[in-house]
């Protein structure tokens, strides 16, 4: 083996990597102690080996940002958005049923023997409430210009309908048809107070994979 002294560091050199990595090595390590003590070029080749082992196993992790707050904040709001896509559903329903209800009128000037003018001035209003609410299921974030002016007609209406009713002016079951004002009109004051109502125009909520 003399003879072969760069087949001797070649071994050696194997055995020091190889037990650094936890693998059996070639030579036993008295006789890799032994020669490296004699060879400077092995010896050299275990220090350089050595710190850079060290170095990359003691290494410091990469900072990583806690995201935590964030994804529950993410995962709330996606939660929060799917409540909001039923309400608005039921929102823009509401508005197409008080389309139905407001468009004869309008129309044709019958409602209720009324006179074909006045007829026609009411479903004007229910026609404008109905589209109202389907445009606020389109586009939650024009609740809050639209509520205040709804919540102000079906009041009046509301108030008009319990004085022609109480004065036995109409029957009650007359003044029916003007539920769906107001069950809309509770449809956009339950969908102003969601986040999906409240958020700019063009934003949306982060999504996690």
């Amino acid at each position: 083996m003399v003879d072969y002294p760069y087949m001797i560091c070649d071994r050696i050199q194997l055995s020091i990597s190889a037990a650094l990595d936890g693998e059996d090595p070639l030579e036993p390590a008295p006789v890799v102690a032994a020669h490296v003590a004699r060879c400077a070029h092995c010896r050299a080749y275990r220090d350089g080996v050595e710190a850079l082992h060290r170095a990359v196993r003691v290494a410091p992790a990469p900072p990583v940002p806690d995201l935590t707050p964030q994804i529950l904040v993410a995962i709330g709001a996606e939660e929060r958005d799917t409540d909001a896509r039923a309400l608005r559903l039921v929102v823009g329903l509401l508005g197409l049923l008080q389309l139905g209800v407001a468009l004869p009128a309008l129309l044709f000037g019958s409602d209720a023997g009324l006179p074909v003018h006045t007829a026609r001035h009411l479903g004007s209003f229910g026609v404008a409430l109905g589209i109202g609410l389907v445009v606020a299921a389109w586009r939650p974030d024009r609740v809050a210009g639209l509520l205040p002016l709804a919540t102000a007609l079906v009041v009046c209406l509301a108030v008009t309908s319990i004085l022609d009713v109480t004065t036995a002016h109409v029957p009650a079951t007359g003044e029916l048809n003007h539920a769906t004002e107001v069950v809309g009109l509770v449809g956009l004051w339950l969908l102003s107070r969601t986040p999906v109502a409240t958020r700019p125009a063009g934003r949306h909520p982060v999504r996690t994979a």
